[in-house]
């Protein structure tokens, strides 16, 4: 069974180290010293230090505004207090809307202007009383929540979407138990602090702070103090401009694939960008060509194609296999660097629900480190989404030697558009369809010349039709009237190792393929409708 962290704070820290008592409670759960992190228990370590500094940044809220919402999380987040179970009750006044007061002024606040809190706290039994805050763009990139506090012992509990009536329930959401204070005291809860008890029966699973829609102070006794203040509460790690960009993000969107050439090949982003579905242990039903390997993906609707990923299966909801899950993917791969100039992503979406990751140079890969985006629900239409920043999962910030590393587009070398076990069953779905994948900003493109190892250059007049010869390193390629002539290689995997497309006009042209390693490959070339292959082998 896990096991809650009971947080002290720092002044009690002190009084136990000059004591030198250890209690067997708090031998169960954590011991914290205010210099180091000695604390250990069964799934984490505990940590509570003075954290002045970054109190002081408040990124959630400063409560200064004095309007019961947050100052820099979104524009639709409010605080509000509750009471849940048979007995319990808060004492704060009717706010006039159908809530409660939760934004207090100086006589309660100590030293600030401005609070937020609970009063007059009755707890019933297996009750609570509480305060909370939604956010309901997450909280992605945060490692730890530091805050000030006054007043009664509680559970802190960031909680994820879903958590009520999905995957978890409120008896095994993660927390953190922060012990009384009669003054106010700074507290800081790391990532790794926050731990299920499990006796729900609903199963382990890891927290992620992009999925979070709430955090909660839960009072569940009242031991003579019947009221909790709180203030300058902030979220390490997490930027709430950077959070909150996806709706504001402006500028030129530059088509990355729109998918309307009916291929898998992303020219924008070089000779060598395919799209390819990869599976960890899922299935999907799309087929390889039997001719070139390439992955049939392309599904043409009237005058609009777009990528898909069909008959998904082999996905087992809320299944919790430590940091690797089972999944499916759509990705698309390049050199790092081609997304320099861009702000944000967008693509558009129906089908399952999935997340954006990316890889990012110097991240770990295959392994779960990788920066992720928001998830995005299932929806049967079409959605336009924005990822304007992506942040790798907090648990990396808690293994020994890991750094978090800050995303950056132009360190992006693959966008993978991931559905895996994560998801509940009702984010599942069957099928996933990308299309009009789009860079806000500038897209770094590198046009190919003549002097190119893989250029093609026109040698003679065409008689018509379209004819290729392979003769030795260099393919003979014939059209009969001007167009965009492309050439691809694939490996006998399916790979697109090479690929090159140039605007032509009618006649014979010479292509010279880059170095290739020993084996066999499939080489493809299309004008228009026109398509022909040929089988070659590299000794």
């Amino acid at each position: 069974m896990k096991k809650s962290l009971l947080i002290l704070p720092v002044a009690l820290c002190a009084m136990i180290a000059q004591a030198q008592e250890t209690s067997s409670a708090s031998t169960e759960t954590s011991s914290a010293s205010t210099e180091t992190s000695s604390a250990s228990t069964e799934t984490s370590s505990a940590s509570v230090e003075s954290s002045a500094s970054v109190v002081a940044a408040a990124n959630i809220d400063d409560f200064e505004e004095g309007a019961g919402k947050p100052a820099k999380t979104g524009t639709n987040d409010y605080w509000y207090a509750y009471a849940a179970g048979t007995g319990s009750s808060v004492g704060n006044a009717a706010d006039g809307n159908g809530g409660k007061v939760v934004n207090f002024d100086a006589a309660a606040c100590g030293s600030s202007s401005r609070c937020a809190g609970v009063t007059g706290a009755v707890v019933g039994a297996n009750g609570s009383a509480a305060l909370g805050v939604n956010i309901a763009k997450g909280l992605p990139g945060c490692t730890a929540i530091s805050y000030k506090y006054k007043g009664a012992a509680h559970n802190l509990k960031p909680t994820m979407k879903g958590d009520e009536e999905g995957a978890l329930t409120q008896w095994n959401q993660h927390k953190a138990a922060v012990t009384a204070a009669a003054d106010w005291t700074p507290v800081t809860v790391q990532y790794g602090q926050f731990v299920q008890e499990d006796w729900g029966g609903t199963g382990a699973m890891d927290l992620v702070m992009a999925n979070v829609n709430a955090i909660k102070w839960e009072i569940t006794k009242v031991e003579g103090t019947d009221y909790l203040y709180i203030d300058d509460v902030n979220c390490v790690g997490y930027d709430p401009s950077a959070a909150n960009s996806s709706s504001s993000v402006t500028g030129t969107a530059v088509v990355i694939d729109d998918f309307d050439d009916a291929n898998t090949t992303a020219e924008t982003l070089g000779a060598t960008a395919y799209w390819y579905l990869y599976t960890a242990g899922g299935t999907y039903s799309n087929t390889k060509d039997p001719t070139t390997g390439a992955i049939d993906m392309i599904v043409t609707e009237g005058t609009n194609s777009y990528a898909a990923m069909k008959n998904i299966s082999g996905i087992t909801p809320g299944s919790d296999k430590d940091k690797i899950y089972t999944s499916v993917g759509m990705e698309v791969a390049f050199t790092s660097g081609k997304l320099s100039g861009c702000t944000a992503i967008q693509y558009d979406y129906k089908g399952s629900g999935h997340r954006m990751r990316a890889t990012v140079d110097g991240v770990k890969e295959k392994e779960g480190w990788e920066h992720v985006a928001t998830d995005q629900s299932a929806s049967t239409d079409w959605k336009t989404v924005t990822v304007s920043t992506m942040a790798q999962p907090e648990w990396v910030s808690t293994v020994t030697g890991a750094t978090i590393v800050a995303f950056s587009w132009a360190k992006v070398s693959r966008l993978t558009w991931v559905v895996d076990e994560k998801f509940s069953a009702a984010n599942l779905g069957t099928e996933l369809d990308i299309d009009n994948v789009k860079c806000v900003g500038t897209l770094s493109t590198t046009t190919p010349t003549s002097s190119n190892s893989n250029s093609i250059a026109m040698t003679s007049a065409a008689p018509a039709g379209l004819n290729v010869t392979l003769m030795g390193n260099t393919l003979q390629v014939t059209v009969a009237k001007a167009g965009v002539v492309k050439v691809q290689v694939f490996d006998m995997m399916g790979h697109a190792i090479e690929s090159h497309s140039e605007s032509m006009a009618a006649g014979s042209f010479a292509h010279t393929f880059g170095a290739l390693s020993r084996g066999f490959y499939v080489v493809r070339v299309q004008q228009g409708s026109l398509v022909k292959t040929v089988r070659m082998q590299v000794r």
